[in-house]
């Protein structure tokens, strides 16, 4: 009966400890919001002189950054311009378009509104939707 209290006493005390370090993870600092999307992007700002493009807001270490700009500068990304704006060498672009969280992937359309995009991995057929509001075809030549 006394190994059993014992027992019990110890499930306890792991529990308060377990719930504990659940609470402080969550409250530390690498625990960032998500972001709202830009309304707009300055396209001129991020190297594109002209839309529709696909900007990526990342940082120089994050890994989902990276496959994030595989993936629109791939075949998914239907040949648009891309602009990667890393967080090391552009923070005040991260800072004037509110992005707090990386990789920020937007489509954005000719004149820089912001159609569509993501905070972390990019959604193909989100992808796929926004492009199709972007991108014109090509008018058929007499």
């Amino acid at each position: 009966m006394e190994r059993l209290a014992i027992a019990a006493v110890l499930i306890v005390v792991a529990i308060a400890i377990a719930t504990l370090a659940q609470r402080r993870c969550s409250a530390s600092a690498t625990a960032v919001p998500r972001s709202e999307l830009p309304p707009a992007v300055d396209l001129v700002a991020v190297g594109i002189p002209e839309g529709p493009a696909l900007v990526v807001f990342t940082e120089e270490t994050c890994r989902t950054c990276q496959a994030a700009l595989a993936v629109v500068r791939g075949p998914a990304g239907a040949g648009l311009p891309v602009a990667e704006v890393p967080f090391g060498v552009e923070r005040e672009l991260h800072r004037q378009h509110g992005i707090d969280t990386v990789p920020t992937t937007v489509v954005a359309d000719a004149d820089g509104r912001v159609v569509d995009g993501w905070v972390g991995s990019v959604d193909l057929s989100g992808l796929a939707a926004a492009l199709a509001q972007v991108v014109r075809p090509a008018e058929p030549q007499d």
